[in-house]
């Protein structure tokens, strides 16, 4: 038996308000979709944030049947859960993803799918206040474990584990029973090594692109799970090619000229190499220095967002104040405030709620984007 493991898509996703970007998403998809083809899997699982919203565009769900269909014509069936995402609610709407159920796609939230004697189980994103209220996840898991019959055995989760997620309270080896062969996790961006834990499979896949560009996610490429099933399980990770190229700069206010420089070499050298234009990310701190002043600097050297060598320039910029004698870094105001809602709120699970909500809006590149997705999705205030 051979599968295919991928996960938060995010289909529909305009990074940067750039309908570039959003083509990028599908140009991942897609690729995906061609490793499944070529390499003949039986199946293919994603582990939730198919879409980017719980209401995408009708162009973004036509271009998601488009592709699905090319597994659909070679009888590969899909598999996958609702992400925090997508998940829509429960209340007012379902989940976009039942749109495409005639297209080959199976949702698969809260039950057991049986396909050829494997069992297919999974569970759709639950909210941290979710999670308190039932106790964790055990519960859920076992009574789909109870479920399964003879045969291999797939459990997909889009959840929040420590240590990816530092302040969560979910632990794998607490909520992930013995009887389960293979665990497919999403949520968490950054494609993890497989693990073993009470005798399953673990293997979180992490994004198929950027949807934000930190360090973390520069030391791991972006990529699928071809999953292999013999006498023992074998899952080997694929890279994916079709990525727009992403350049990463620390911007040192004392060597400005060297650093642009240096990029213009980099994005030279892409551009020969890469039928994208490049985005190029600044991190740093500015003391004197303003973004204006930057990208002036830039357009001394010739580079400028929107030309055939760079798409795009962001800027991840912290900025360092002076107030009474004392240095500042305005990043730590993210500390302060977290605490300062705390006190607020009060009420520890309602505090979870509206923090997962702030984090959530925290993911979109521009308030217009933010804007948008809460027009989209009122439910996400319904505390």
């Amino acid at each position: 038996m051979r599968f295919l493991h991928l996960s938060d898509t995010h289909l529909g996703y305009n990074q940067y308000g750039l309908f570039e970007r959003g083509k990028d998403f599908f140009d991942a998809f897609n690729e995906a979709v061609e490793i499944a083809i070529e390499r003949d899997v039986d199946f293919v699982i994603h582990t939730g944030d198919f879409f980017h919203s719980s209401r995408p565009s009708n162009r973004v769900i036509v271009e998601a049947i488009n592709i699905l269909s090319r597994l659909k014509d070679r009888n590969i069936p899909f598999f996958t859960i609702s992400g925090n995402h997508d998940r829509g609610s429960n209340v007012k709407d379902i989940s976009p993803l039942n749109i495409l159920q005639t297209s080959g796609l199976t949702v698969v939230d809260q039950r057991v799918v049986e396909h050829e004697g494997v069992f297919i189980s999974g569970i759709k994103y639950v909210s941290k206040a979710g999670l308190r209220h039932l106790g964790g996840l055990k519960e859920s898991i076992n009574r789909l474990l109870d479920q399964t019959g003879n045969g291999f055995k797939i459990l997909m989760l889009h959840q929040e584990f420590y240590p990816f997620f530092p302040e969560s309270e979910l632990y794998l080896s607490e909520e992930i029973p013995e009887g389960f062969d293979y665990v497919g996790i999403g949520h968490y961006h950054i494609a993890q090594e497989p693990t073993e834990i009470n005798k399953a499979v673990i293997v979180q896949s992490g994004s198929t692109e950027f949807t934000a560009y930190h360090e973390s996610e520069e030391k791991k490429e972006k990529g699928v799970y071809l999953v292999e099933v013999d006498r023992e399980i074998k899952a080997e990770f694929i890279k994916l090619r079709s990525l727009r190229p992403f350049i990463s700069v620390r911007l040192d206010e004392d060597s400005l000229d060297d650093l642009i420089r240096d990029l213009k070499e980099k994005v030279e050298k892409i551009a020969s190499s890469s039928d994208k234009n490049a985005v190029v990310i600044f991190k740093g701190i500015l003391r004197k220095s303003g973004v204006k002043d930057i990208l002036k600097i830039l357009e001394d050297y010739g580079l400028k967002a929107g030309s055939d060598q760079i798409l795009h320039f962001n800027f991840n910029i912290t900025r360092e104040i002076q107030l009474q004698d004392e240095s500042f870094i305005l990043e730590n105001e993210e500390k302060l405030i977290s605490e300062e809602l705390k006190k607020i709120i009060g009420d520890k699970d309602l505090y979870s709620s509206v923090k997962e909500v702030i984090d959530h809006l925290r993911s979109f590149e521009s308030i217009d984007d933010a804007k948008k997705y809460l027009k989209e999705n009122p439910d996400l205030l319904e505390l």
